[in-house]
């Protein structure tokens, strides 16, 4: 990937309030970067990235391919996220109008992609990446819900395509829109980046178990502290990969159930595999998901992983054969699987070896990528017919 070529331009929005400052935050800056950003330069003459934040893309990348074609066009106005996703489109009207087509990364961004089709005939394509109202209602937010009912209907029937993870949440969609253009397009993940360990972890006293995600009501983790208290033998450690609203209380529930919870705060992508390479198991506890990337780099480097019996855990983990799968709601159920896969190594080496293949064979993230970028290209030159 090298100079400029001739084609149309891609204007990238983020999720409501993101950037790469933001993605930083999480560890996700990366991902974009050498992957999604990587795709999208490849096939459009330049990607413009519209971020909430000021910030400059030199920042996070020194990577002259990535700098020569995409710009990016940080936060110009000093209002907060709501206001400034109404503005943005009047802001850079200038940099919006010579798109030929928007991607927005998340659903919760699409306002500005609205705003932009109305003024200047933009066509967008929109990620829906989960059942939003399963998750606030874990959250028990009363507003929330209300308004992204407003925007549903709103943005998806004024979108050009969009794109859900599986097959459960398009079905859900074309229900209530029957003629929504919708591209059933998994998360994904670098098999090379996130390859398996080279040995199985030998016999150690302490055995690891990692979570990775957000420390938040929907993961379920006090649940998941309160299982570990059951799994006397062998001894296990928790260590939880990430940042949010329920730290503080997940480390008081560890001190009184006296379980070893080591609260790693936010790793680098980069870093990801050496952590999981480390550990004996995955664990995944949340009330809902919609298609996990953190689920599947676990799968990828070959991991045992144990699971929750909902929502796009289901499609990527098949009890007793690439994986555990449990009722979150049931601890001792939750505890039992975790067991079962730290005391039996033939079995978790089993399981992680399937789990891989599945990687292998359905969500090499390259690959789907490619088809995503194709589908938003495919917009952006039916408008220039």
């Amino acid at each position: 990937m090298s100079g400029r070529h001739a084609g149309p331009v891609v204007g990238v929005l983020p999720a409501l309030g993101s950037g790469l400052t933001d993605l930083q935050r999480s560890g996700q800056e990366e991902r974009l970067l050498d992957y999604d950003l990587t795709h999208y330069a490849r096939a459009f003459a330049e990607v413009r990235y519209f971020s909430y934040f000021d910030e400059r893309l030199e920042t996070f990348t020194d990577d002259p391919a990535l700098r020569a074609r995409v710009r990016l066009h940080p936060k110009r106005l000093p209002v907060g996220r709501h206001l400034y996703a109404l503005a943005l489109p009047v802001a850079y009207r200038a940099a919006l109008r010579g798109c030929a087509v928007l991607r927005v990364e998340q659903f919760t961004g699409v306002l500005p992609a609205v705003i932009a089709r109305r003024l200047y005939g933009i066509p967008f394509v929109v990620t829906y990446g989960y059942d939003y109202d399963a998750v606030v209602r874990v959250a028990g937010s009363r507003v929330k819900p209300a308004y992204f009912a407003w925007l549903r209907r709103l943005a998806l029937p004024r979108a050009a395509g969009v794109i859900v993870p599986n097959r459960d949440l398009g079905a859900l969609l074309r229900r209530r829109w029957p003629g929504l253009t919708l591209l059933e397009l998994p998360n994904g993940v670098d098999p090379e980046r996130f390859r398996p360990a080279p040995a199985p972890p030998g016999e150690r006293a302490e055995r690891v178990v990692v979570y990775v995600g957000r420390l938040s009501p929907e993961k379920n983790l006090l649940r998941l502290v309160d299982a570990l208290a059951l799994v006397d033998a062998p001894p296990a450690r928790l260590v939880l990969i990430g940042d949010g609203p329920e730290a503080r209380a997940i480390g008081d529930r560890a001190r009184s159930r006296r379980v070893r919870v080591e609260l790693a705060g936010v790793v680098p992508n980069r870093e990801l595999p050496a952590r999981l390479r480390d550990a004996d198991c995955f664990v995944l506890p949340s009330l809902t998901e919609g298609h996990p990337k953190a689920l599947l780099e676990a799968m990828s480097a070959a991991l045992p992983c144990v699971v929750s019996d909902r929502g796009g855990n289901r499609l990527l983990v098949d009890d007793g054969e690439s994986g555990v799968r449990f009722d979150p709601e049931d601890v001792g159920a939750m505890a039992a699987g975790i067991r079962r896969v730290l005391l039996d190594r033939s079995l978790a080496a089993r399981l992680g070896a399937a789990a891989r293949e599945r990687v292998l064979a359905d969500y090499d993230l390259d690959r789907l990528l490619a088809a995503e970028v194709r589908f938003v290209l495919d917009v952006a030159r039916a408008r220039g017919r």
